[in-house]
C-alpha cells in the first residue's frame, strides 16, 4: 500500500483522476464550425479552466503532491495545451495541437488511475470484489479455478466474508484483470488464462499461477500488458 492513510483515500484520488479525464473529454471530437469564433473561444476557455482546476485538485491530493512524476507530466502538458490554445485564435484546432496535448494528458491520467487502482487492489478483500465485478457472469467453477479455491469459498467471498486464504493470488489475479478488461470480454479473460503461451514455455497463465504466485506475477503482468487480449502464443 502507498503512503496514503487508507483505501478510501485511494478511491477518492482515483475518482479525481477520472473526473479530470472526463473534463478533457473523449478523443477526436472536432469543434463545430460556425461563424461565431468568439463563442468557440469562450467554450474552450471554460473547458481549459475546469481542466486546470481539476489537475490542481488532483495533484495536491497525491501523496507526493506536485513532486509526483505523473503530476509533473500533467502540468507540462497543461502548459503545452495552453500554448496550443493561444496559437489557435479560430478555436478550430486545424493543426491538431490542442487534441495532441489532450491525448497526452489522457494517457497520463489513465496511468495514474491504474496505479491508484493497483494500490487499492493490494487489499485482498477489495481485490476479490474487483474480480467478481469484472467477471460477474462467469460460472463459479471458473472463478474457483482462477482464484485457486473451492466454489464454496467463492460463494463465501461473494457474500462478503473475509479473504483469509490465497490472498496473494487474489491480488495478482485482480491486477491482471485491470489490464485485460479493457480489451477482453469476461469469457475472453477466462480463455486468456487457459491459452498456452510461448512466452511462458508453452504453459498457460493459469498453470504458471498454480506453480507459485510470487514467481508468476512479473511474467503474467508483462504478458497482460503487452498482449492486450491476443490469444496467439
Amino acid at each position: 500500500m502507498s503512503a496514503l492513510a487508507d483505501i478510501g483515500d485511494l478511491g477518492t484520488l482515483r475518482h479525481k483522476a477520472e473526473r479530470v479525464r472526463d473534463l478533457i473529454g473523449p478523443p477526436h471530437i472536432a469543434p463545430a464550425v460556425d461563424d461565431d469564433a468568439e463563442r468557440r473561444r469562450e467554450q474552450r476557455r471554460r473547458a481549459y479552466a475546469a481542466i486546470e482546476d481539476g489537475i490542481l485538485d488532483l495533484s495536491t491530493a497525491l501523496p507526493q503532491g506536485t513532486e509526483d512524476y505523473d503530476a509533473r507530466k500533467l502540468f507540462e502538458f497543461l502548459v503545452g495545451l495552453r500554448r496550443a490554445i493561444d496559437a489557435d485564435p479560430d478555436a478550430l484546432d486545424a493543426a491538431g495541437e490542442v487534441e495532441l496535448h489532450k491525448l497526452m494528458m489522457r494517457d497520463v491520467l489513465q496511468r495514474i488511475e491504474r496505479r491508484l487502482l493497483h494500490d487499492e487492489l493490494d487489499d485482498p478483500r477489495i481485490a476479490a470484489d474487483f474480480v467478481f465485478a469484472t467477471l460477474d457472469r462467469i460460472p463459479a467453477g471458473d472463478l474457483a479455478r482462477l482464484l485457486g479455491v473451492s466454489t464454496k469459498t467463492v460463494g463465501a467471498w461473494r457474500a462478503g466474508r473475509p479473504v483469509t486464504r490465497n490472498g496473494d493470488r487474489v491480488v495478482v489475479l485482480a491486477q491482471l484483470l485491470s489490464y485485460l478488461r479493457a480489451s477482453l470480454t469476461p469469457l475472453g479473460i477466462v480463455m486468456w488464462f487457459d491459452a498456452p503461451r510461448d512466452q511462458l514455455g508453452g504453459r498457460t497463465p493459469l498453470e504458471l499461477l498454480g506453480r507459485g504466485v510470487a514467481a508468476a506475477r512479473e511474467p503474467l503482468v508483462s504478458l497482460a500488458r503487452g498482449a492486450r487480449g491476443q490469444l496467439a502464443g
